[in-house]
């Protein structure tokens, strides 16, 4: 098993656009809301290979919740 410890955990945000145009306005056609930091990325590739891992995070109020349900 590895433990990963990340003292800064982050939600990373990432928007779809349809294109980049110069001059044109920009309008997201869908949103993704991902657990990130150092110890939290390394965690999610350990389990995608398919082996045990456990992240250590501090998590607290709203923004916490979410991470923990997105984790």
């Amino acid at each position: 098993m590895i433990v990963t410890v990340t003292p800064n955990p982050s939600l990373d945000r990432t928007y779809e656009v349809p294109s980049l145009d110069r001059g044109e306005v920009v309008r997201a056609t869908g949103e993704r809301m991902d657990p990130g930091g150092k110890g939290v990325n390394v965690s999610r590739a350990v389990a995608a290979a398919g082996r045990r891992t456990v992240a250590v995070l501090p998590l607290g109020g709203a923004p916490g919740a979410l991470v923990a349900e997105l984790l």
